[in-house]
């Protein structure tokens, strides 16, 4: 018999299976129930009945087969017993501290649950957390052998290449049954190459704001303002509409400018109306990154337009300062701007208002709106974009294995709440939503519907030469120095230079 075997009672070993399932389910839909035994344990094969939420009032009972429970990795690791290190580190803004204190508090539990199984291992976890990159940190780190075990950022392309992080494969098959509550579209921003290297850890959406106020005092009734997100979902409403909206604003003196978008790259709103327009960023076959001529005129005529036709967008928004950017949304002084879920929470913390200062959050949603972006013209779709935030398992981690349950852990639901409410990002779990921590928040609940029209950027060691050369093109469209036609020339003649057989032309 196994030690793991002699070491778990069945009453144990049901206990062991119902905390964890406790933690990653019924709070959020989910019973687990292990199956009785009606003998000691002798094999480390567990099954397990999950009834799950499929739909309002729907539910579907399927049975999952476990090849090898959490605790036997962990007893078969130290099959001596004692203490188990694991280093973590991550960075971002002062309220994203949670991406290692989830770590530890996953240790936490993840010892109760050693505990109640009678297996004497301990699991501590060491934490570093940096405001900004640290990537050079973590090279000199890895040269000196001294790595930590788990990663919170982004940089995927990077991390792989380098060799920094492990494939991940193996562990989400295994342990499936507690990962099946992932939203399934951000899986798609941690594969690469084949493989997935890592597990989301947040993501958000970047939505069009816009403002209620101003709405009022163009004619609109109350029901007309709370309906626009909805007819923006179901395409009713497209963004060539609301330039209509946005200049009759402007006529009258409502705002000084119909719109806004950031001043330097980003998904919101180039990416998303590239998207729209039906073009795709990399080919899911080679990797290498595309440009679709066709998606991108359109993308950089739409630009022209409200800039340059309309002109309802200042020429001159590439290169503007932020601070001036959200001082004048949150003043009333442009109607729409293209920002991110983040920002709701920044708006109450920086002191953008001339008059409030930091803003009340009632202020806010008395006078400020959010929804997806808008299919740009009727017949396409409306979109978010999001750019997760993921936790790795290092190449030089000696328990990859335990490493990796507790970033599993540390992206359960209540943990998964804790971070999205602290921080003011979306969840990573579907079920989250249900959670009582992350309900208290009104904004979080209302846009975490975004996920399900999210897309992402590309994962490409050429990409950030790719936006580059795209920042530049809408920067001289907006401008009026070029026209679409001459700035999509100029942008496909340099990315052809640059990024040579990792380019791929389409149109």
């Amino acid at each position: 018999m196994s030690r793991l075997s002699s070491a778990i009672s069945p009453t144990a070993l049901a206990v062991i299976l119902f905390i964890v399932g406790l933690v990653i389910g019924v709070a959020i839909g989910y019973v687990v129930k292990p199956a009785a035994p009606a003998a000691p344990v002798t094999t480390t094969t567990v099954t397990t009945t999950v009834t799950k939420t499929v739909g309002p009032g729907a539910t579907a009972t399927v049975t999952e087969t476990i090849t090898e429970t959490i605790t036997q990795t962990i007893a078969q690791a130290v099959p001596t017993g004692g203490v188990i290190t694991i280093k973590a580190w991550a960075s971002g803004s002062p309220v994203d501290t949670t991406r290692v204190e989830n770590v530890v508090r996953a240790a936490e539990l993840l010892n109760n649950i050693l505990k109640a199984a009678g297996i004497n291992v301990t699991i501590k976890v060491e934490t570093q957390f940096f405001r900004g990159d640290y990537m050079d940190k973590l090279t000199a780190a890895f040269a000196a052998g001294e790595a930590p075990d788990i990663i919170a950022m982004k940089n995927l392309p990077e991390l792989v290449d380098g060799g920094y992080v492990i494939q991940l494969d193996q562990y989400i098959d295994k342990y499936k049954i507690w990962l099946d509550d992932v939203y399934p579209v951000l899986w798609n921003a941690v594969k690469y190459k084949g493989h997935i290297w890592a597990l989301p850890q947040d993501t958000e959406a970047r939505p069009l704001y816009f403002r209620k106020d101003v709405l009022r005092k163009l004619g609109w009734s109350e029901e007309e303002i709370n309906a626009l997100p909805e007819k923006i979902r179901r395409g009713e409403v497209t963004l060539r509409d609301l330039i209509k909206v946005a200049k009759e604003a402007m006529e009258k003196g409502l705002v000084q400018w119909g719109f806004y978008h950031r001043p330097n790259f980003g998904g919101t709103p180039f990416v998303i109306l590239y998207y729209q327009y039906g073009g795709i960023l990399q080919d899911p076959e080679t990797g290498k990154l595309v440009l679709d001529k066709n998606a991108m005129l359109k993308m950089l005529k739409l630009l022209y337009e409200m800039a340059q036709v309309e002109k309802v967008l200042p020429p001159d928004m590439i290169g503007t300062e932020w601070r001036k950017i959200h001082s004048d949304f949150v003043n009333g002084r442009v109607l729409f701007w293209f920002g991110g879920t983040w920002h709701w929470a920044e708006w109450q913390r920086v002191a953008y208002h001339e008059e409030l200062g930091k803003l009340p959050e009632s202020y806010e949603w008395e006078n400020i709106g959010f929804a997806l972006v808008p299919a740009p013209e009727p017949g396409l779709k409306p979109m978010t974009l999001s750019s997760p935030y993921l936790y790795y398992v290092t190449s030089q981690s000696k328990y990859p294995e335990i490493a990796f349950i507790l970033i599993m852990l540390a992206t359960s639901p209540p943990l998964d709440a804790k971070h999205a409410v602290d921080s003011a990002h979306l969840p990573v779990r579907m079920t989250t939503v249900e959670y009582p921590y992350y309900k208290q928040s009104k904004f979080l609940s209302e846009v975490a519907y975004m996920l399900e029209y999210t897309s992402f950027e590309p994962l490409h060691p050429g990409w950030s030469t790719y936006r580059g050369a795209w920042i530049e093109a809408i920067a001289k469209v907006e401008k009026g120095e070029a026209t679409p036609e001459q700035a999509l020339e100029e942008m496909v003649r340099t990315l052809q230079a640059q990024l040579g057989d990792q380019l791929i032309i389409k149109g």
